[in-house]
């Protein structure tokens, strides 16, 4: 790791710690009925957020996913139905390259069209430092935007490739079958990487931590909008 990213590693701790406890709360439900979740490949949905959206949706909260990259129609194909698994009423397909939002304009406008459109009262996104070119690029473009339109909303980072220091945790317990169920719809992944898997250890882990017997529980870093973007201008 360079000297750069332990900096911004260091800095990252000292900022959100006040944010943590020793004793991670457990969430029932989400603070809001409206949801939105910013996907930046299809599938990281599925393995970050699934379970807090599927017992969001069971209880008639409204769900709609963008999914910021395009891989093939195959994938799309995965995605609408993993979204439909979910519950989420409205996909919207930004069809940006993988590997293509670094220091994007387009890319930072669409996502100004996509606030104003949706309205989110609760927003999903991967935490700052989950382990991908795209993921980082979409947390810098929403730093951005911020400064052109009233992000007012409660944000859940959740995490896909990189672990993250919770602040919260959802016990999907009863929905884990439900989960593992989207994140088999990503076929065209599974070949190469077992998600079940990475989903089903990273869940079990905080679920054992929370609570002895809990069998899942999905970690979050929760924090409003304004503090969380706040955050992300101090560590970038």
């Amino acid at each position: 790791m360079s000297k750069l990213k332990n900096s911004n590693a260091y800095r990252l701790y000292e900022f959100i710690q006040p944010f943590l406890t020793y004793n991670i709360p457990l969430e029932t439900e989400l603070p809001e009925n409206k949801v939105l979740v910013l996907a930046p490949h299809q599938c990281d949905e599925a393995i970050g957020c699934a379970g807090a959206l599927l017992n969001h949706s069971k209880k008639g909260g409204v769900i709609e996913i963008a999914y910021c990259t395009n891989d093939t129609p195959e994938r799309m194909k995965e995605a609408e139905k993993a979204a439909s698994l979910i519950g989420a009423k409205k996909n919207h397909f930004l069809q940006f390259p993988i590997k293509g939002l670094k220091e994007n304009k387009e890319f930072c406008e669409s996502l100004i069209r996509l606030f104003d459109r949706v309205q989110p009262e609760v927003v999903f996104l991967p935490f700052w430092f989950d382990n991908h070119h795209d993921h980082v690029a979409l947390s810098k473009a929403l730093i951005k935007i911020r400064k052109k339109i009233d992000l007012d909303f409660v944000v859940y980072a959740y995490c896909v490739w990189s672990p993250l220091i919770p602040n919260c945790l959802f016990d999907i317990s009863s929905v884990w079958k439900e989960k593992q169920k989207v994140i088999e719809c990503y076929k065209s992944q599974m070949k190469t990487k077992d998600l079940v898997r990475v989903a089903e250890g990273l869940d079990q882990y905080w679920g054992e931590v929370k609570t002895s017997g809990m069998q899942y529980a999905e970690p979050f870093f929760m924090a409003t909008a304004k503090k969380y973007f706040a955050l992300g201008r101090k560590i970038f």
